[in-house]
C-alpha cells in the first residue's frame, strides 16, 4: 500500500475527515483489520471499511463459494460458484479502493487460533456467525491482548452485534457541547473584565455589543449578591427583560441561554466521577496506559480547584469585534495555563514511575484538555448472557424484544455447534428445547414472552440472510470499527439487536 500524503487524505476522503479529522483518517489508513466467516453481513461490513480507505483487510474462510452465497452477496457472481470464497471476496472489494490492501489468509483458523503472535498484527477482529468453539478461544486471546472483536451477523430478519474489548477509553466523544463560559464561577482575570463592565454606566452602543456571557454573568451575581442563592431561569429571564432597551441581538442570546444558570461549573458528570474512582488511579505502573496518567493529573486539577480544566471554546456571540477578541483572549490565556499545570502533573508523575517523559505527547494534551469533561471508558464483558436483563428491563417491551433477539442467537449457536447445521422448521421444538436450556441457570426467569415467534423465523430461514438487513447491519457494525479504530465517537456499550420486522435497535451492556 502506498503512503498517503496529508494532501491526499484531505483531497479524497475530505467528507469523512470533517468527521473525524486527519488524526482520525490517519488511524483508520494505518490499521490491520481481519474478518472471519464471510456472509452477507460480513461483506456488507468490510465493504464500509474498504471505502473510508482502512489500511489493509485480511480475510479468513477456507469455504468454497456455493448458491447459497450467490443468492444474498452482492460482491460475488455467477463465475465465482465453487471457487475460494475468501480469494474471490477479497479480489471483489479490493476493486472499490486502489488504497487498501485486501488478502485471503491461505491457512485455515484452526491452524492460526492459538498463534498469539499472528493476533498482534490486527487493530480489529471481525467475526460472523462463527459459531464454533474456536469463537470462545478466539475471544480470550483477543481479550488478553486487548484488542476489539466485533461479533456480527443476521439471520433472515433479524440481527445482533456484540463488541468484546477489555477496556476502551474513548477522549474524543465528540460532545456538542463543549463550552464552558463558567458564568457561575468565573476566575480572576475575567471577573476584574466583569466588573469593568458596568451596566448603569454604559452607553447604547457599548451596551448592545457586550458579549451575552458578560450579561449573564453580572445578572448571575446581582442575584446572587440580593438573594443568597442562584437564580431560576425564570428569574433571569425576567431580568434580562427589565434591562431590554431596543431589539438588542447580545440581550436575546442572553435570554435565549438563560438556562446555563443551571450549570454548576463545580460539578462532574457521572461518566467522569466513575473515571475518578477508577481504581487504575491510586495504581500506576510503567505499564499503564498513558490514558490514565494524563486523567491522574486532571484529577490532581480537580482537587486543588474543584473545576476541571477550561476548555478553551467560546461559541460565536453578538459583539463588537474588539469585545470578543479581548474576551476570546481571556478564556485563551487560561486555557493555555491550565493545560500548562496538566503538563506539568504528567511530566511529573512520569518521572516519579521512573517512565520516559518521550511519552508526553503535545497533541495528545490538547487533545484530552479540550475533551476531558465528556470523556467516557467502556469496560466490556467476555460472558454470553446474564438473565438479569429481563428483570433490569421488565418494564421496556422493546428492550425484552431485542433480548430476545439476542439470546435467539445463542440459542442459534448451541445449535450449530450440536448439529453443523442450522435449524430448518422441523427443528422449531428442538430450537425451543435448546433455548429453555440456557434459560434454566436463571430460575427466577420464565420463558420470555415473543421469544418463540423469534426462534420461529430463525428456523424459518435455515441460516439464509436478507441483503436489506445484512446490508444494514453490516453499515452499523462498519461504524462501531471505525471509533475503534479512530478512538473518536461513542462506540455501542457492548450490546445490540435489530429487529427488522418492526424496524427497531435495542442497545444494553453486558
Amino acid at each position: 500500500m502506498s503512503h498517503m500524503e496529508d494532501k491526499d487524505v484531505g483531497n479524497k476522503y475530505d467528507r469523512q475527515v470533517r468527521l473525524w479529522n486527519p488524526t482520525g483518517q490517519q488511524h483508520i489508513s494505518n490499521a490491520k483489520i481481519c474478518l472471519i466467516n464471510v456472509t452477507t453481513t460480513a461483506s456488507e461490513t468490510l465493504k464500509n471499511l474498504i471505502l473510508p480507505g482502512v489500511g489493509q483487510a485480511v480475510i479468513i474462510d477456507d469455504r468454497k463459494v456455493t448458491s447459497k452465497d450467490l443468492s444474498t452477496n452482492f460482491f460475488l457472481e455467477d463465475g465465482d460458484m465453487g471457487s475460494s470464497l475468501s480469494e474471490r471476496i477479497s479480489s471483489n472489494l479490493a476493486e472499490l479502493n486502489p488504497d487498501v490492501t485486501v488478502t485471503a489468509e491461505k491457512r485455515p483458523l484452526k491452524s492460526l487460533i492459538n498463534d498469539t503472535e499472528y493476533w498482534k498484527q490486527f487493530n480489529c477482529v471481525i467475526t460472523s456467525l462463527l459459531f464454533e468453539d474456536k469463537f470462545d478461544v478466539l475471544v480470550d486471546l483477543l481479550w488478553k491482548l486487548n484488542i476489539p472483536l466485533v461479533d456480527v451477523g443476521s439471520v433472515g430478519f433479524y440481527a445482533t452485534l456484540r463488541i468484546y474489548h477489555q477496556e476502551q477509553t474513548i477522549v474524543e466523544t465528540h460532545n456538542n457541547n463543549l463550552e464552558d463560559l463558567r458564568i457561575d464561577l468565573p476566575w480572576k482575570e475575567l471577573q476584574n473584565y466583569i466588573d469593568s463592565k458596568d451596566l448603569k454606566s454604559m452607553d447604547d452602543q457599548t451596551y448592545a455589543h457586550t458579549p451575552y456571557s458578560i450579561l449573564l454573568t453580572k445578572v448571575f451575581q446581582q442575584h446572587v449578591a440580593e438573594n443568597g442563592k442562584r437564580p431560576t431561569i425564570k428569574e433571569m429571564r425576567t431580568k434580562l427583560t427589565e434591562l431590554r432597551r431596543d431589539d438588542e441581538t447580545n440581550l436575546e442570546e442572553a435570554y435565549n441561554r438563560a438556562n446555563m444558570v443551571l450549570k454548576n461549573s463545580n460539578e462532574l458528570n457521572y461518566q467522569l466521577r466513575e473515571i475518578f474512582e477508577n481504581p487504575k488511579l491510586d495504581d500506576l505502573t510503567t505499564t499503564t496506559p498513558i490514558f490514565w496518567i494524563y486523567t491522574k493529573a486532571l484529577k490532581m486539577f480537580y482537587e486543588k480547584h474543584s473545576v476541571i480544566p477550561l476548555s478553551g471554546v467560546l461559541p460565536d456571540m453578538e459583539s463588537d469585534t474588539s469585545s470578543y477578541i479581548e474576551l476570546q483572549q481571556l478564556y485563551r490565556k487560561k486555557h493555555e495555563e491550565d493545560k500548562t499545570e496538566i503538563k506539568e502533573s504528567v511530566l511529573s508523575i512520569l518521572e516519579e514511575l521512573e517512565r520516559s517523559k518521550d511519552e508526553f505527547n503535545q497533541q495528545y494534551l490538547d487533545t484530552f484538555v479540550k475533551n476531558c469533561k465528556f470523556m467516557e471508558v467502556h469496560h466490556g464483558s467476555t460472558k454470553k448472557f446474564d438473565g438479569k436483563l429481563y428483570i433490569e428491563n421488565e418494564w421496556d417491551p422493546k428492550k425484552i424484544n431485542s433480548i430476545n433477539i439476542y439470546l435467539a442467537f445463542l440459542a442459534l449457536s448451541e445449535f450449530y455447534k450440536a448439529k453443523g447445521r442450522f435449524p430448518t422448521n422441523d427443528d422449531r421444538s428442538e430450537l425451543r428445547s435448546t433455548t429453555i436450556s440456557m434459560l434454566c441457570k436463571y430460575p427466577e426467569i420464565n420463558f420470555p414472552e415473543g421469544l418463540e415467534k423469534i426462534l420461529d423465523e430463525l428456523c424459518r430461514a435455515q441460516g439464509n440472510e436478507l441483503h436489506n438487513i445484512g446490508s444494514l447491519t453490516g453499515g452499523i457494525a462498519a461504524q462501531e470499527v471505525i471509533k475503534l479504530l479512530t478512538n473518536q465517537y461513542i462506540t455501542v456499550d457492548n450490546t445490540m439487536s435489530f429487529d427488522g420486522i418492526k424496524s427497531y435497535v435495542g442497545f444494553w451492556k453486558l
